[in-house]
């Protein structure tokens, strides 16, 4: 039997979760938010879908559900679990609670261990964003918790979202968010300062750009790297820091730079 599932959230998160829930036949009970607005907005899409979900007025609205997700920012999470273990404390049946962070311990939860709830973490390895549709099957499930009776409630919940699932442990799923910055968040980045560089003929970095990373992952970085400071090629780098330095690029400039010398110093002991 699947589990009620309420949220304390209306994030981007929150929306792409409980969707994404409803659609494999969970029924979303409450939603909870300090942002009435973005409450609403998530109630009457869940409602759209032909649930019955309600905005709930506190948390106490929430413990009616089996499982309560705390989807909000990792700066939040503390405050929500304090303000919930005060509302939910002495009530008769306590539901099972699970926050959604990858950096953010489970230890957090244990105000609300400690009334008796059942603690863990659901954390989707993929950047989620209300106003695109993503397919679960595609996002990577880490994990945990605290009771050996919610494991497999976890368990069921992840595989029928489709997707690859693993439990791990706080510090290794922090160390899997850590990996994650670098090849997302700094990624980004990257892209960023080279699109100045060639202005509107970006688009044409796109093949490059996906076998790169996809030959990264099929073989090794180390064995996949190439370029001229791999091949230690200073006439080319030289060439490249010219047309940064005339196109004003300092920022690209400094970056290439601070690359080009890690990749001499790894692999020709500059």
């Amino acid at each position: 039997m699947r589990p009620d599932i309420a949220f304390a959230g209306a994030g981007n998160v929150a929306f792409r979760f409980s969707l994404a829930l409803q659609e494999k036949g969970y029924d979303i009970s409450f939603v909870y938010s300090r942002t009435e607005r973005s409450r609403d907005k998530l109630v009457r899409a869940l409602r759209a879908n032909g649930s019955d979900t309600q905005a709930a007025a506190d948390y106490r609205d929430l413990a009616s559900a089996d499982l309560i997700f705390i989807a909000v920012s990792d700066d939040a999470i503390e405050t929500v679990v304090r303000e919930m273990a005060g509302q939910l404390a002495g009530m008769e049946k306590l539901p099972a609670v699970v926050h959604t962070s990858g950096a953010t311990d489970i230890s957090i939860l244990k105000p609300l261990e400690d009334i008796g709830c059942r603690c863990g973490v659901v954390y989707p390895l993929m950047t989620l964003n209300r106003n695109k549709n993503v397919e679960f099957k595609d996002v990577p499930l880490l994990l945990e918790s605290t009771s050996q009776e919610l494991r497999p409630v976890l368990d069921s919940i992840a595989s029928d979202l489709g997707g690859e699932h693993y439990f791990y442990s706080s510090a290794d799923r922090l160390k899997m968010h850590v990996a994650a910055v670098f090849t997302t968040n700094f990624v980004n980045y990257l892209l960023g300062l080279a699109f100045p560089i060639v202005q509107h003929d970006h688009p044409l970095l796109i093949p490059s750009t996906i076998e790169a990373v996809r030959n990264a992952f099929l073989h090794t970085p180390a064995s996949t790297l190439t370029g001229p400071a791999r091949r230690g090629d200073m006439e080319t780098i030289r060439k490249h820091l010219e047309v940064l330095e005339s196109m004003g690029l300092k920022e690209q400039e400094e970056i290439y730079r601070l690359f080009t010398d890690r990749i001499l110093e790894k692999y020709h002991h500059k």
